[in-house]
């Protein structure tokens, strides 16, 4: 039998036809206002800035990584909680909650980018000597310059630590399939910390070592010092340059919000006139790491990086 729809006491287009039409006019007005008004964090949530840095220098957090938590929380949306970790398996387990922001070598960072997170700034040097650091190989003239110390006299080499490309980078340049054994008699000595190889340039001139491959800048730093004198050392580039300390950002952060951190983050230190006591206090600490501020790592940047340093690989240490 017929049924006659207007004896059911509302419309039939209106239930089924009219919701359909409604439900898709709500789905396209949410995807252009998704657009237009990006998603903000709600006011008073945090976001955690995850850092790696072995070196236990309570300084550093102090000076540096809460400085720059409070920086980023005066251009974006929220409180920063900075989590300073030690190892890379702790990084590893922060970083499976998915923080916001990460700091650490970029050795660690090309790793992260293959889970999500994108390139926001590298750490910048102060004019002239603004450029990324290569690889550099010091080495006791006495001894002799050998091609690669670390294959054929690997207890005399130390390398300044094993999770930066200044330091890792001849092997992920020349043996991307075969990482070097770490420490013994079988293999060279890592340095401790992936932000100064200080540690392992005094190692050097001390005489526990003949080799050193280590960042261009400390290197360069020992050398002018007198440290490392021009009759008993030579020195010898490795590597191109490399990024070094990298800021990233996660790839769920919307592109405004990564645009507007960048550009804040890059003027650093470019004009210290018109800063505030909150740039001035992070470009101080970050003289710790002899750098005057930060440059942005843009995506062509990172693709020629991975053609530069295609085996990379970061063992567990330091």
């Amino acid at each position: 039998m017929a049924v006659n729809n207007s004896d059911r006491g509302f419309p039939y287009w209106l239930t089924r036809r009219g919701t359909a039409l409604f439900t898709g006019a709500a789905v396209l007005l949410l995807a252009v206002g998704a657009l237009l008004f990006p998603a903000h964090r709600p006011l008073g949530a945090k976001s955690v800035l995850l850092v790696l840095d072995p070196s236990r220098m309570q300084a550093r957090e102090t000076d540096v990584y809460q400085p720059l938590g409070r920086f980023i929380s005066s251009i974006d949306r929220g409180d920063i909680a900075v989590d300073v970790v030690r190892d890379l398996a702790a990084f590893r387990q922060v970083l499976a909650a998915g923080p916001d922001f990460l700091l650490c070598p970029d050795g660690v960072g090309l790793q992260a980018m293959d889970q999500g997170y994108l390139p926001l700034v590298v750490g910048r040097r102060a004019a002239p000597r603004n450029l990324r650091p290569r690889s550099v190989l010091v080495y006791r003239k006495r001894a002799g310059l050998v091609p690669e110390p670390w294959l054929s006299r690997p207890a005399a080499t130390i390398i300044g630590d094993s999770l930066s490309l200044v330091a890792t980078g001849p092997w992920c340049r020349h043996h991307p399939l075969a990482p070097p054994r770490r420490g013994g008699d079988d293999g060279p000595a890592f340095g401790p910390d992936p932000y100064d190889h200080a540690p392992a340039l005094h190692a050097l001139r001390l005489g526990c070592f003949d080799y050193a491959v280590v960042r261009q800048w400390d290197a360069d730093r020992f050398l002018a010092g007198g440290l490392l004198p021009a009759r008993e050392w030579g020195e010898k580039v490795m590597s191109p340059p490399a990024p070094d300390m990298m800021l990233l950002i996660s790839g769920k952060v919307s592109a405004r919000r990564r645009l507007a951190l960048g550009d804040h983050l890059s003027a650093l230190g470019r004009n210290p006139e018109a800063e505030g006591p909150l740039a001035r206090a992070l470009v101080a600490g970050l003289g710790r790491f002899h750098l005057a501020g930060f440059n942005l790592l843009l995506e062509p940047d990172v693709d020629l990086v991975r053609r530069n340093f295609p085996g990379h690989w970061p063992p567990t240490g330091p």
